[in-house]
């Protein structure tokens, strides 16, 4: 199984389990959407976690579906992986998530989901979808700013280059960083103390916070503008060459005189 699943007094574990990459491919998103469902019924702390080198690489480039470029909302909406970030951003209690490696494209997202993170020093975390030559959605890069900040996505989105732990750190996207080794010890500790909460002050406090923080105030033709963009860009020429590139080993076909 590449998703387990662990429940403990107060809380249950989510672990990403197909190492070495921890891949986000569909059957994966399916069954990480299936168990929210079924674990937000109970609501206790959610930790996430995986195992391997990375915490994970995001979507397989070469299957990356074009369901999740549509223009439609509804058609987006209904894919798996947006369906994960929508049940980790309305999932009822404080959700947790422990990096032990790097975290590239939609993980990053995946991680932004979450109320508190805690990771490895040294770890890395990227944002490549313009070299893939296409547009991050409206919404991953709402939820990416919040936790981000402005400043900093522009940057990771723009040039592609990985961010380590240190500058994550210090703009607050990681609450804690600490050695490999003291990762699980830390962990359990955050956990421990968000669970000295009230249950029901934990899931009022995150659902006021969602509120205020998901609520969407573009208009709709700008939305079906974004929306437009990002579908031909999933459909144009920059992504074909680029996905090719990448599945081959080449350099990137947009850096010159290479």
């Amino acid at each position: 199984m590449s998703l387990r699943t662990h429940i403990h007094h107060g809380w249950a574990e989510l672990v990403l389990a197909d190492p070495p990459r921890n891949v986000l491919h569909a059957d994966l998103l399916r069954g990480l959407a299936e168990t929210l469902v079924e674990l937000a019924a109970e609501a206790p702390v959610l930790l996430l976690r995986s195992q391997g080198r990375h915490f994970s690489t995001g979507y397989p480039i070469g299957d990356i579906p074009e369901e999740i470029f549509h223009e439609d909302a509804e058609v987006r909406a209904a894919t798996p992986f947006e369906t994960v970030m929508q049940r980790l951003v309305d999932y009822p209690a404080p959700v947790i998530m422990a990096v032990q490696g790097d975290a590239w494209g939609g993980a990053v997202e995946m991680l932004a989901c979450a109320d508190l993170r805690v990771a490895a020093a040294g770890v890395r975390v990227a944002l490549t979808p313009a070299r893939l030559g296409l547009i991050y959605s409206h919404t991953g890069l709402r939820r990416l700013g919040r936790a981000l900040g402005s400043p900093l996505l522009r940057e990771m989105v723009l040039t592609g280059l990985p961010v380590t732990t240190d500058r994550l750190e210090r703009t607050g996207f990681f609450s804690r960083v600490v050695t490999a080794e003291d990762l699980e010890s830390c962990t359990g500790e955050m956990v421990d103390a968000v669970l000295c909460g009230g249950p029901q002050a934990l899931r009022g406090t995150r659902h006021v916070l969602r509120i205020l923080e998901e609520t969407e105030n573009l208009a709709q033709e700008e939305l079906a503008k974004i929306a437009r963009l990002r579908h031909r860009s999933r459909l144009s020429a920059e992504f074909n060459d680029a996905q090719a590139a990448f599945l081959e080993g080449r350099p990137s076909p947009f850096r010159k005189g290479e």
